[in-house]
């Protein structure tokens, strides 16, 4: 059995002698070493670079946020484990930073408290129960003094009272004490007790809140904002806020070494479109990711009146091709047929400009289908001037291809190969399939998809179950962001 990238990290960790524990939310370790939830990690200062070194040999990337801003003594590292096919998430902390969950309002002088004497769970080294059980009461109490926590606390009421009952039962009380005394004696030991028993015996609201004040007031000295830089905090908080939910977006993480622009392509039947579906739903767990297909981009101010006259003087002369020559003949490559071939290159032009300027500010973009300069190709210029063309006609042969010529190159493509046999199969057994001829043709007459600017090119083989390439792809993405 292969071992886990939780269990290599923890390896490692260990064989290099960083000095580390897994400090908070240790009831839920085993999910947390399995991948399904955070792991928290305290490191010693001395330690913090051999740390960095690790998870980087072990390909965990470094993360924050896109808006809100960093907090000192707090990194996000990522790391994807194939075998699992399941990403791990280390909070590696380097300070007790802590409280408020929106905020982090304080930093707690309780490094050396958590790192000696630590109990371990497998290899893995765990703060003890009784340093464990001091710092989660105060950070409880910290947040019930935070108006907006006790909109989520509210709902955790169970929670906090199970953990604690946890932590009182294996903890050693009277350790927990003479460790309050030694790091924090600010807090006096019969307030701490009076909070723990709030929570393992379910106190009211108000009880907690009046609690929380005179705990908030004994820590004052480590709070990490004045009453100012606090409520300014707040205010970038709730416009970091108000910036995901304007951009539709539920995570705000991006990656420290920037966004990137992944493109999928290949022919008819091949899967794009599902890939590109499920490498979203994948990403977007964790990161800020946008899905954009450059088949179809969304028509601009400039080119839906254009589409709109287009599509109306179609249907009144009856013609079902794409577009209509001078004449109203329907000839494919008629003026019309221009025209809609320069509007379709100023839309994909402007919505892959648009991907790139997220890529520049951090956004993971998977494009489905992505066009090239050379005319022939899928989602590539259309037009080819022919002896005898009007000028208007060349003029607009030129315009097109010099819009395409101006769509910056993808940073990763996933060039997926498929069979035509594949691919009649697959369009048949999905609904509003195209015509056997149709797709048979296609895959004889457009050539393997080529761009000579663009970043890493990574050919698919999508003969294969879903799964098995989705797995393939997850990789290689991951290897590239």
């Amino acid at each position: 059995m292969t071992a886990s990238l939780v269990d290599c990290l923890i390896e490692a960790l260990n064989q290099e002698r960083v000095r580390y524990c897994s400090w908070k939310s240790n009831i839920d370790l085993d999910q947390a070493l399995t991948g399904q939830m955070d792991l928290d990690f305290l490191v010693d200062r001395e330690s913090y670079l051999p740390a960095l070194s690790v998870l980087a040999r072990l390909g965990f990337k470094p993360a924050g946020p896109r808006w809100g801003g960093t907090t000192p003594g707090i990194a996000h590292f990522y790391g994807y484990d194939p075998a699992a096919d399941r990403l791990a998430h280390v909070h590696l902390f380097s300070r007790v930073i802590t409280g408020e969950s929106f905020l982090k309002s304080h930093m707690l002088p309780f490094e050396d408290l958590l790192l000696e004497n630590p109990r371990y769970s497998g290899s893995l080294p765990v703060a003890s129960y009784s340093a464990e059980l001091v710092i989660f009461v105060l950070r409880a109490f910290i947040k019930y003094g935070s108006p907006l926590d006790l909109l989520v606390l509210r709902r955790q009421a169970e929670k906090l009272r199970k953990e604690a009952r946890w932590l009182h039962e294996h903890a050693d009380r009277e350790q927990s004490l003479d460790l309050l005394r030694r790091h924090c004696p600010v807090v006096d030991e019969d307030l701490f007790l009076r909070c723990l028993q709030a929570l393992e015996n379910g106190a009211s609201l108000s009880q907690r809140i009046a609690l929380a004040r005179q705990v908030r007031g004994r820590l004052r000295a480590y709070a990490r904002h004045t009453a100012l830089e606090w409520a300014g905090a707040m205010a970038r908080l709730a416009v970091s806020q108000l910036q995901r939910r304007l951009g539709a977006r539920r995570k705000n993480k991006v990656f420290h070494a920037g966004g990137r622009v992944i493109a999928v392509v290949g022919g008819d039947g091949a899967g794009k479109s599902t890939l590109v579906s499920e490498l979203g739903r994948w990403l977007g767990r964790d990161f800020t990711v946008r899905v954009v297909h450059a088949g179809k981009p969304p028509a601009s101010l400039l080119t839906a009146p254009l589409n709109l006259a287009l599509r109306l003087l179609r249907r009144g002369r009856g013609s079902r091709g794409e577009g209509l020559s001078p004449n109203g003949s329907g000839r494919k490559g008629g003026l019309l047929y221009a025209l809609r071939a320069v509007a379709l290159a100023y839309d994909r032009r402007s919505l892959l400009r648009r991907a790139w300027q997220a890529a520049a500010k951090g956004d993971i973009v998977l494009v489905d289908r992505y066009p090239t300069a050379t005319p022939g190709l899928m989602d590539s210029p259309r037009l080819a001037e022919r002896p005898g063309d009007g000028r208007l006609y060349r003029c607009l042969v030129r315009l097109e291809r010099e819009l395409y010529a101006q769509i910056p190159p993808p940073d990763v493509v996933l060039r997926l190969q498929v069979s035509v046999e594949t691919a009649l199969q697959r369009n048949r057994a999905r609904a509003g399939g195209e015509p056997d001829d149709y797709i048979q043709a296609r895959h004889q007459s457009v050539p393997a998809w080529q761009r000579p600017d663009a970043g890493q090119v990574h050919d698919v083989s999508a003969e294969r179950p879903l799964e098995a390439v989705l797995l393939e792809i997850k990789d290689l993405v991951w290897q590239a962001l």
